[in-house]
């Protein structure tokens, strides 16, 4: 771990800038050993014109239906999105689950997912689909979940609220800053939906519940959904961003940019 953190350092010292996805990476690196003046955050983006069509296939009102997309695989915690569904079932008997993603990566995590999911008796209720296009899902789920134990910033809840669709995750990474905003004017645009602790499949349920069963809020979270996203997160801001650094290290000397000696 010493020999790592030592190349770390290395790196840090030799980079003109060091680029994190979300403050909390950020004082990390910091920690570690990045020089604060040559930090900085440059959010990932999604093309909100890809999902801004999928706005208009809503329904209504949100149907009862709770996604998951992503892999199958122990990080992303899908048992705790299959209790939760089974406490939402006991209150909402017509609420359906979708785990949307790959299965090949951990087959032995996929299949204790299955035999829990039978287990819980939710055979008629939860779908395992495989891995789809967003576009195909993302028009018939009610709410986006998202149960990991660790992220960063998840490209699938930019997308979901490109898409017009509120988000239910777990606090880790970025997604309390995704989902409640960051401070100031981004913070006064609302909650686009709910965050809960890790693990904690009774408080996820409640969380799900809460938004499906009040349109009034989840319409609200949705209108912070989209405003974020189209103000913060679209892949254009990612873009230029980038190329604001490399526009810097072009202009240097090149003295300036050789490796430390």
């Amino acid at each position: 771990i010493r020999f790592f953190e030592g190349l770390g350092r290395m790196a840090y010292a030799a980079a003109d800038h060091v680029v994190s996805l979300y403050e909390g990476n950020r004082q990390r690196q910091i920690r570690d050993g990045a020089d604060p003046a040559r930090a900085r955050v440059i959010p990932n983006g999604v093309d909100v014109e890809r999902f801004r069509p999928l706005r208009a296939k809503r329904p209504a009102r949100p149907p009862p239906v709770l996604g998951f997309l992503g892999r199958v695989v122990p990080i992303k915690d899908v048992k705790t999105f299959l209790r939760a569904l089974k406490a939402v079932t006991v209150r909402c008997p017509e609420a359906q689950g979708w785990i949307v993603g790959p299965t090949a990566e951990d087959p032995g995590y996929a299949a204790e997912c299955l035999m829990l999911a039978s287990s819980l008796g939710l055979d008629d209720r939860v779908r395992f689909t495989g891995f789809r296009p967003p576009e195909e899902i993302l028009p018939g789920l009610g709410l986006l979940v998202l149960t990991s134990i660790s992220e960063a910033l998840p490209l699938v809840v930019l997308e979901s609220f490109a898409s017009g669709l509120p988000v239910l995750t777990t606090d880790v990474g970025a997604c309390r800053q995704l989902v409640e905003g960051a401070a100031g004017d981004d913070r006064n645009l609302g909650a686009a939906g709910a965050v809960v602790g890790i693990g904690d499949p009774e408080a996820t349920a409640r969380a799900a519940l809460a938004l499906l069963r009040d349109p009034a809020r989840w319409r609200a979270a949705q209108r912070a959904a989209v405003h974020r996203v189209e103000t913060y997160y679209t892949l254009s801001h990612m873009i230029e961003a980038y190329r604001r650094i490399y526009r810097e290290a072009a202009a240097w000397p090149a003295e300036e940019m050789a490796w430390p000696a």
